[in-house]
């Protein structure tokens, strides 16, 4: 080989090695600027679309499905619906409290219908007054809470939900929901097992699609877990996934229903969810 043809070879291998470094320098910069101090990527959220007309249902109105004119009983109160908004709260107090509240009460002249209205007032009406009480006090720490509702008269079935938000100073909000379903022809709460044999829903259809929906939201939470954040532990197995144990739901728009988990009712923890059951 000649001496020119050996220096060109050099000097592509050189260009070849340099443009090599030139690259791992380029990349170099890119990950150190892109992709390590990059803040971590937060898992999108499995669309579910329960979940997001669960959130739009409250309204603090009643709505009327097909109902069964029948199935009206003796009103309480004979001017005011079946489920009417009882009580209305919305004030701001310095740097004390914010309490923007809708609490409705069930119009219905029977005992049990009573004994759920004195529940929603223990559970949700009481909290505004431990409130206002409590911020005279010199070390209350402010306390922002809301509440709200909606209501259905399903043919002969009546069902409300409420849900509430509080945030007490530095703890972690809480999200209350409760769900109430009552049979106005036999006077009877009615437990989510005897509302899906009413609906002809196969008990094992609504058993995989609560399992299916609790799997998603523990699969999430790992997701969150491993990225440092504290997320609320859920386990697949326990108890209350069984349908004889789920009766915290509510029966919406058409029929729908919404089976509802919601954690903080005992826990401070916003975290919820909801299961939902398309009507046949």
């Amino acid at each position: 080989m000649k001496i020119k043809d050996e220096i060109n070879v050099r000097n592509i291998c050189f260009g070849i090695i340099i443009l090599i470094c030139v690259l791992a320098l380029v990349y170099a910069v890119y990950y150190q600027v892109f992709i390590k101090n990059a803040p971590p990527k937060v898992p999108d959220v499995p669309a579910q679309i329960e979940d997001i007309d669960f959130a739009e249902l409250f309204d603090n109105q009643m709505h009327l499905q097909n109902y069964n004119s029948s199935a009206f009983a003796v009103k309480i109160e004979p001017t005011k619906e079946i489920i009417y908004n009882a009580y209305t709260f919305n004030e701001a107090f310095e740097d004390k409290y914010e309490i923007q509240a809708n609490i409705p009460m069930l119009n219905v002249n029977n005992e049990k219908i009573v004994n759920i209205d004195k529940e929603i007032i223990a559970t949700f009406y009481d909290k505004i007054n431990n409130i206002i009480e409590g911020a005279k006090e010199k070390d209350f720490k402010k306390t922002i809470y809301t509440v709200s509702y909606t209501g259905y008269l399903n043919e002969n079935i009546l069902s409300v939900v409420i849900r509430a938000t509080l945030k007490e100073g530095d703890n972690a909000q809480r999200v209350i929901i409760k769900g109430y379903n009552y049979n106005l022809s036999t006077n009877q709460e009615v437990p989510l097992k005897d509302m899906l044999e009413i609906k002809g829903i196969d008990v094992t259809y609504v058993e995989s699609q609560i399992t299916n929906t609790i799997q998603r939201a523990i699969n999430y939470s790992n997701n969150m877990a491993s990225l440092g954040y504290e997320v609320y532990k859920r386990n697949i197995k326990d108890e209350i996934y069984k349908v004889e144990n789920s009766n915290n739901y509510v029966m919406g728009p058409n029929g729908s229903i919404y089976i509802i988990y919601a954690y903080g009712n005992s826990s401070f923890t916003s975290d919820n969810d909801v299961v939902y059951i398309k009507p046949n």
